[in-house]
């Protein structure tokens, strides 16, 4: 049955187009440096595959962006978030461009951008402008570089969609000059026991083997002893041409005993599939160690498109010696092979056997899950989970000082949980610090991340989408507000106008700043807790007032002004 399904998974995926022909001299390139990769198509990031290549911008901001093709502007989005300052162009040939973590839009993209958020009041927007608004030609300076939104380093991030459908495309594919003679690096795999009673080297949990080297032939000196049934996941990466960024691979392949067991490749996926990477990677080893390991094990709720061929979800019934091999390769045909032994053993029990907490419920990944108990309450939507779940939960009630309720103790955060689901809890806090109070999660160190929640029927209700420990807390603190380079009465020699602002709880909601009672544009930079304003050349010289109001997720206001001269 499972064949049948990942044989209709790639059908639908050739007929959609993902086997087509990739046009090999349409496109330029979108920078006039080098083109030196730090991320690849396809690589394991937090709760997504990367959905574009990530280009090397020499360390600095600023670079002259350019369209790749003719087209239009068919979508300008900014946000302090994601992508941040991006540009979608769309071209005729069925593909859109993308140009992502923008410092600036140039020309009459950026007069379209200021005039739409000045008639919004608003930093943040989002434009889909009409096909004869905003056309370009091929090799049009259309933005510069930058390092907005969530990106940690200058760079362009740079995407080529499929334009009907919007499924992100293998940017290696198309032609740009890109140098790369490296075969990907093979670090570890790891046998995982797939069923009661499995072992590895007499053990019931997953192991590590590290291999050695020989030019890009891998191999494990000795056969891994194991009893019963397991998948093996590989912990893998790419390197190219003048960088050490540790890259996605291209394509997977594990054979046993010369038959294919596992095998996908990174041409495209679409954005409503993304998060299915949870249950493609061993979600408990990324929590537990950070590496995140292709499992090689299909789950019974991911239907990725990425998969080739997948035989028995990966699982493998190990009942004599079996000769093992990886293959991995990276967009440019450059290969590693990996060879290891699988070996039958007789079962070993255990002398110190695993206490696993207590089931308390069992929730069918199929099927809608409730799960009620004093003070809390837990909604889980179908398919929420990747598999069915032994559901765990217990409650301390020593809370902590900070917090309004006792601590539940949601299943572990070890596990991976695909949609939101609600949680509510009751709370028996002071009816003054009702409007204050939110849900928070606790980290082992007993920190508290934010989490949102409003009052339903007594009870905080919230959305999430991971398990953990979780109380309420309340948040009364007002954001924090400096001036970096402005204060009362002075002189401003810059072009613009910088402020920090900080809220150490719930985080910003919102902000406004005026000049002389008029709403201007500030540019906010989470990561630097930065507002920036470029003064508009039409302000007068002379004695101005500058306001900034700031208000937090639990509706805390801060304000701070101060007169200036320009």
């Amino acid at each position: 049955m499972r064949h049948i399904f990942i044989y209709i998974l790639l059908l639908s995926s050739i007929l959609s187009g993902s086997a087509q022909n990739h046009p090999i001299d349409y496109f330029q390139a979108p920078l006039d440096i080098p083109l030196i990769l730090s991320g690849t198509f396809g690589e394991l990031r937090s709760n997504h595959f990367h959905a574009g290549i990530d280009i090397k911008t020499q360390g600095a901001s600023g670079h002259k962006v350019y369209a790749v093709a003719d087209g239009y502007v068919s979508r300008i989005k900014v946000s302090p978030w994601g992508y941040g300052k991006a540009l979608y162009i769309t071209h005729p040939n069925g593909y859109t461009s993308v140009y992502a973590h923008l410092s600036k839009y140039h020309g009459s993209i950026e007069e379209h951008v200021k005039a739409a958020q000045y008639s919004r009041e608003s930093f943040v927007i989002e434009l889909f402008p009409q096909k004869e608004d905003l056309a370009v030609k091929k090799g049009d300076l259309v933005a510069f570089s930058g390092n907005s939104g969530s990106s940690a380093a200058p760079h362009l991030h740079f995407e080529l969609r499929t334009s009907k459908n919007e499924f992100p495309q293998n940017g290696l594919h198309f032609g740009f000059d890109i140098a790369d003679d490296i075969a990907p690096i093979i670090r570890e795999i790891k046998v995982q026991p797939r069923g009661e009673k499995s072992q590895v080297n007499q053990q019931e949990l997953g192991k590590f083997f590290k291999p050695t080297k020989e030019g890009n032939i891998y191999k494990l000196e000795k056969p891994i002893l194991v009893h019963g049934k397991v998948s093996v996941g590989i912990y893998t990466h790419d390197l190219l041409n003048g960088a050490n960024n540790k890259n996605g691979v291209y394509s997977v392949n594990l054979n046993i005993d010369g038959k294919q067991i596992y095998f996908h490749e990174m041409d495209e996926f679409g954005f409503h599939e993304t998060r299915y990477i949870n249950s493609h990677i061993d979600y408990a080893e990324k929590q537990l160690s950070k590496k995140r390991i292709h499992s090689c094990y299909l789950e019974v709720n991911n239907p990725l498109s990425i998969y080739e061929h997948v035989e028995n979800n990966g699982v493998i019934e190990v009942d004599s010696i079996h000769q093992g091999k990886f293959t991995i390769k990276d967009v440019y045909g450059n290969t590693s092979k990996l060879h290891f032994i699988l070996e039958a053993t007789d079962y070993s029990p255990p002398t110190n056997p695993q206490i696993n907490e207590p089931t308390v419920a069992i929730f069918p990944y199929q099927e809608a899950n409730i799960y009620k108990n004093e003070g809390i309450e837990i909604h889980i939507p179908k398919k929420a989970l990747y598999d069915t779940l032994q559901f765990q939960y217990s409650v301390s009630p020593d809370t902590l000082s900070t917090c309004y309720a006792p601590i539940h103790h949601v299943h572990n955060e070890n596990t991976a949980v695909h949609k939101s689901y609600a949680i509510s809890i009751e709370s028996d806090i002071d009816s003054t610090l009702k409007s204050k109070a939110f849900i928070a999660q606790i980290n082992k160190n007993g920190n508290l991340t934010y989490r949102g929640g409003k009052w339903v029927n007594n009870k905080l209700t919230t959305k999430l989408k991971s398990f953990g420990e979780f109380s309420v807390a309340a948040d009364t603190l007002a954001p924090t507000i400096k001036g970096l380079n402005i204060y009362p009465g002075k002189t401003m020699t810059s072009s613009t106008l910088r402020m920090t602002i900080k809220d150490d709880m719930s985080g910003i909601k919102s902000y406004r700043g005026e000049i002389d009672g008029k709403w201007i544009l500030m540019e906010f930079d989470p990561k630097r807790a930065r507002l920036t304003h470029y003064f508009e050349k039409g302000l007068s010289k002379g004695k101005h007032i500058f306001s900034l109001e700031v208000e937090d997720e639990r509706g805390n206001i801060s304000n701070y002004t101060a007169d200036f001269i320009l």
